[in-house]
This record gives C-alpha cells, structure tokens and sequence, in this order.
C-alpha cells in the first residue's frame, strides 16, 4: 500500500497539465497506482468537466518512470470511464502500463484533450437495496430505464475511494448489464474483495444512449471499534526540537503529533499497533500531495505517544499538513487529526 500512496519526485510533476481553463482537469496531480497480479502497473485516477456542457473523447497521457531516469521508460494513452462525461460531473479513468517493469516506480499523468459531446439524458435510476461488508464487500441494487426507448450496451461501476484529502480512487469494478427495456428494471450485485483502505464507494451507470445518478454507497463496518485514537495536535520542528513557524528549502524538519488512546471497556487491552501518517499537500488550484510520511509504532498501556515523520520540503509555498491513524491494515483508528498550514520559503 506504502509503494501506492507515494507521490513522484518534484521533477515529474513539472509534466503536469497546468492550465485548468481547458475545462478538463485532473482532481489529483498523484493518482492512486499498483503493480498487478500479472506484474503490469496500473493507474487509477479521476478528471472533471468544468464546463457547462457535456464532453466526450478525453484522453490522458501516462508515463512510467523508475527512480533514476528523467524520461519515462514507457507511455500510453489512456481515456476517461465515462464516454460522455456531463457538465460539472467527473469520471474515473483506468490506465495499465503497456508491460511489465518491475523497474517502475513512479507515474506521470496529462491531459491531452477532449471534444464537445450531445447531452445523455440521465434516465437510468440506481437504487441499493443491500450491502454487506466482511471479508468481502457486497452492493446489491437495481437500475430503472425511465428513457422513451432501450437502454443498450448498459453498464455499471463500483468505485472505491480512500480517506486522504482529496480522495484518491483505489479501484474499479464493472458490471456489463446488456440491454434494458424503456421502463423496465433490472437487478445488480457487486462482490468484491475488501480493501481496508478503502473508506468510501461510488456507484453510476452508462449506456449508449443514457447517463444515470451518482449513488454513494453506504456500508456498514464488520465489527465495532473497541479502541480509539485521538490525534490532539501538530508541530513541525527543527532536528534540536524547535518549534518552527515558517520553514526553509531543502532543510530536514520533523511532523510530530500528540496521540492518546481510549478503549471501549475495562476487560480490553491497551495493547494496539498503528501507522501513523503525515501528509503535506501544496495549497493551490488544485492543490496536490507533496509528501506522504509513515510512524509505525504500538501502544502498550494508556500514555499517550508522539510519532514523529521527516520531510524535507523542495519547493518554497504555502503547504497545510493533516495527519491519520489507522491500523496495519489500513482501518482508521480515529478521527483525522488537526490542519497545520505552513509557509517555505
């Protein structure tokens, strides 16, 4: 998960599109990305349509790089989900690097262009009428055609989100519902395998003709929390321990937060591990993640800890750091701690 959650060095992210007048732009300038069972990297990410008409044709650059060489060491083009994605609505995008490198370690992503489309009307209807969640996820519905003819080449997706700001788009998973009638109605059911990071989950619907509703998914967790941590604040200090208000280029400082545990009754252990996250993102439009920083460490009794993180900061600007707690498998632990805005220079 670690490998997925870090963003490319500084120097890739100058291959960033930067000019969000186009009307397409990317909701993160570091998508999610994985290595595969097969050994391909995958690419997961997320484009919105600012304009107020509906576009089509969008296509998105993608380049893999290692950790050595400035120019990737392959690329692809890649096109958003949705074929049509409406007026201030957004679409995932999927995209897999043509082979497989175990040599990749960072990815690049641009926007290249897209077209000016018809509006779909939006006359499938999504409904869930079940969910479960355990070892797998379960999401059960229907989808209504409330269009004046078929609804052809229907298909719906299952979309998992992280709990970072903004969220980050952990999976995909697709249903190919064929051809439904003009009013008529047909059932779905998602199974799919928990992922623990994932904290949120989206549902919605296309056919050749018709757009449907955006369905936020609800579930409800396997087992109650019987521990909880609270993360009550965050300083950023010098290597001696200073407190530091504003920060300098390039010069090593430490994220470090106050953390206190709570159990849920007397007969429950202390004892729990935990990952501590620091994560900096750059203020701008859009902001992006610059630094994503790990603490692993373990409570053993009720004292309260303070997991401390390096970063080094590359780039002068006004940046604003938040922090979490989950478990080593990636179930949160507590409430997201405080935001701390700081200013490099």
């Amino acid at each position: 998960m670690i490998v997925g959650l870090f963003p490319f060095s500084a120097s890739y992210s100058q291959l960033q599109d930067k000019q969000p007048t186009l009307g397409i732009v990317l909701t993160s300038f570091t998508p999610y990305h994985y290595t595969d069972d097969d050994g391909y990297t995958i690419i997961i990410g997320e484009v919105q349509n600012t304009k107020n008409f509906p576009v089509t044709g969008v296509k998105i650059w993608a380049g893999f790089y290692d950790d050595v060489n400035l120019q990737p060491l392959e690329s692809t083009v890649g096109t958003s989900l949705l074929e049509v994605i409406p007026p201030n609505a957004k679409s995932p995008y999927v995209i897999k690097s043509p082979t497989k490198n175990s040599a990749i370690t960072n990815i690049s992503v641009n926007l290249l262009g897209f077209n000016s489309a018809g509006v779909k009307p939006s006359s499938l209807n999504l409904k869930t009428t079940d969910t479960i969640m355990g070892e797998s996820i379960s999401f059960s519905g229907t989808i209504t055609n409330n269009g004046g003819v078929k609804s052809e080449n229907t298909t719906a997706h299952l979309i998992f989100y992280d709990a970072f700001t903004p969220p980050r788009l952990l999976k995909i998973s697709s249903i190919d519902l064929g051809t439904i009638e003009s009013k008529a109605t047909k059932e779905f059911t998602f199974t799919e395998k928990r992922i623990n990071q994932a904290s949120g989950f989206k549902i919605l619907s296309e056919s050749k003709s018709f757009s449907s509703n955006v369905l936020n998914a609800q579930v409800t967790p396997p087992e109650i929390l019987s521990k909880s941590i609270s993360i009550n604040d965050i300083s950023i200090s010098d290597k001696d321990g200073n407190l530091l208000s504003s920060l300098t280029k390039d010069t090593p400082v430490n994220i470090q937060s106050n953390m206190w545990i709570q159990i849920a009754s007397e007969s429950e252990s202390y004892d729990q591990e935990y990952v501590y996250y620091a994560q900096v993102i750059q203020s701008g439009k859009p902001p992006y993640v610059e630094f994503i920083g790990t603490f692993e460490g373990k409570f053993e009794g009720p004292n309260s800890q303070m997991p401390s993180v390096e970063w080094i900061p590359e780039k002068s600007g006004l940046y604003y750091v938040e922090t979490y707690i989950w478990d080593p498998s990636g179930i949160a632990l507590g409430d997201k701690g405080p935001i701390h805005l700081v200013l490099v220079n």
